[in-house]
């Protein structure tokens, strides 16, 4: 009797674990296919004033810390990888490449499935960035208008690096948390140069308050608001202590 018990025990466990994976597979399924859906390209959908095409791609061909990304400007690796694709474009850009997004994860097993499954938050993405040790990261968010604007005039400045955490609901009508990073700010016009890191996106030229409205949004896995991630006070030295 003890070994039927434990024979329909082990069956009945085996069997939970099956469902729990098709369970699992299907629910990852479904989730992919939604974020596939959701990152792709609708310009009918785009907010007023944004621009993209040419116009963006010129703007960003003639901005020098634009250029700076542009020669080695890679995309994300997977649906979710937009924090850490922007961390290796950021990292390029001052001339500390790495290969990929795993190898920018150094060995951490756990957080690059983690990353995998669900993405990044803000300060995860920061934390991430640190470890390379190429500057001073530093976390901004819940800022005034005023205060986000500021940040984002220091975009053309070769000493500073900006990423931008953001919902692309209010910019591009679909409803998913984003990071790209920020190549410069157009004064005289008001627009922020996105460099957006998903395939088909491309560069594109946004008023700085719909972004500053995109910014202030709640991201749903900490509940707190999305901001900006500014790398700062590097320079070659440092750029060559990163870790490879």
């Amino acid at each position: 009797m003890r070994f039927v018990a434990r024979s329909f025990r082990l069956r009945w466990i085996i069997a939970v674990l099956v469902l729990a994976l098709a369970l699992a597979g299907a629910v990852g399924t479904a989730f992919h296919f939604h974020a596939r859906s959701l990152s792709q390209p609708q310009p009918d959908r785009y907010a007023p004033g944004v621009l993209v095409g040419e116009t963006a791609r010129s703007a960003a061909s003639s901005g020098p810390i634009a250029r700076a990304y542009l020669g080695h400007f890679k995309t994300q690796e997977s649906l979710t990888s937009c924090g850490p694709a922007s961390a290796l474009n950021v990292l390029a850009s001052i001339g500390a490449p790495i290969a990929d997004e795993r190898t920018l994860f150094d060995g951490d097993r756990w957080g690059w499935l983690s990353m995998r499954m669900q993405g990044m938050t803000l300060d995860a993405l920061a934390a991430l960035i640190a470890q390379r040790r190429i500057g001073e990261v530093t976390v901004l968010r819940d800022l005034s208008y005023e205060a986000f604007l500021s940040q984002v005039r220091e975009a053309d400045n070769p000493a500073d690096r900006l990423i931008v955490n953001f919902d692309r609901a209010p910019i591009f009508g679909v409803a998913i948390g984003h990071f790209s990073p920020i190549g410069g700010y157009d004064a005289e016009r008001d627009l922020v140069l996105l460099l957006d890191v998903t395939p088909g996106y491309g560069p594109s030229l946004i008023p700085s308050k719909l972004l500053y409205t995109a910014v202030q949004t709640p991201d749903s896995a900490t509940g707190r608001m999305r901001g900006l991630i500014r790398i700062s006070g590097f320079n070659t030295t440092d750029s060559a202590k990163a870790r490879p």
